[in-house]
């Protein structure tokens, strides 16, 4: 039995917690799971892994084990990559993960143009607005405008983003166009019940930050969906620019409170240590800093 795939099947079975969950992720059955565990087992002379009816444990040899193989991988995956950089041709698959509204509007077309670069790159993009568990899901990529809770990863900031507020004229036709941000108390600001989506609704005159009392009967988790409905004039919404470009260029929304200035928002791209250096990451990398910040 190959040692390299028992050795992956180890890492995943770790981080899945159960050998039903690899067998499915690798299409093989249960049982071959548990025979590649249990032959680094028996070449090991020790248990890695306590299993019962209802959990799966890794015992203390395991754990151990797990973090050499981790390197081992890592190490093979460097070797690999050397080579695909000497022959001009970066090959592998990535997983990534990102929020709803940036990977529709701004990644997937980003990594197609970038595939077409490189035809031997496999990429698995997961567009979701809920934080991704890492281990579990597989995930060695994943963009987000918070660092806090992934300090395991590596991260890149990738670019800043303005927000913008703005809603429809036929909203501001009849409920008024505010002048001054205190005003927003008196309006339906549409909020989002996904943190990943509640930014911050704070705004600077040049001297203090104005932090108003805002409100909406409608909740939605999707920047997309937020501000669809914006359009149909139900309230006012706070948007990254790169969401509502063309809307506002058409007219279909309008910006408000442009006097004032809102926080930026930093774009970080966040990956597991054993990419550093390797061809995936650093092409994808410069290709997208490149992309997002053509003036630098």
């Amino acid at each position: 039995m190959d040692r390299i795939t028992s050795m992956e099947i180890f890492v995943r079975a770790v981080e899945l917690g159960s050998f039903s969950a690899v067998a499915d992720e690798r299409d093989i059955s249960a049982q071959m799971v548990g025979k590649h565990v249990r032959g680094l087992e028996s070449n090991l002379g020790t248990k890695l892994l306590d299993k019962s009816t209802r959990f799966q444990s890794v015992t203390a040899a395991g754990e151990q084990y797990y973090q050499r193989c981790l390197t081992i991988l890592a190490e093979l995956k460097a070797a690999e990559e050397d080579i695909y950089r000497n022959t001009n041709e970066p090959r592998g698959k990535l997983k990534l993960c990102t929020g709803v509204n940036f990977g529709i509007k701004v990644l997937a077309p980003n990594l197609a143009r970038f595939m077409q670069l490189y035809p031997k790159l496999e990429i698995d993009l997961v567009v979701d607005n809920k934080l991704p568990d890492i281990k579990k899901e597989g995930f060695e990529i994943i963009f987000r405008d918070k660092i806090d809770g992934y300090e395991n990863l590596i991260a890149h900031r990738l670019q800043s983003y303005e927000m913008v507020v703005c809603a429809s004229p036929e909203y501001l036709a009849l409920h008024g166009t505010p002048s001054h941000p205190s005003e927003l108390c008196h309006h339906q600001c549409l909020q989002s019940g996904t943190h990943y989506l509640n930014h911050n609704w704070s705004f600077f005159d040049g001297k203090q930050h104005i932090k108003p009392e805002v409100s909406s009967r409608l909740t939605i988790n999707s920047g997309q969906a937020m501000m669809a409905a914006a359009m149909e004039g139900v309230g006012i919404t706070m948007q990254p620019i790169f969401q509502v470009r063309e809307a506002l260029k058409e007219g279909r929304l309008v910006p408000l409170l442009s006097d004032y200035r809102l926080p930026e928002v930093d774009l970080y791209m966040l990956y597991l240590p054993t990419l550093r250096n390797t061809a995936r990451l650093t092409l994808l990398k410069e290709y997208l800093q490149q992309q997002l910040n053509p003036n630098t």
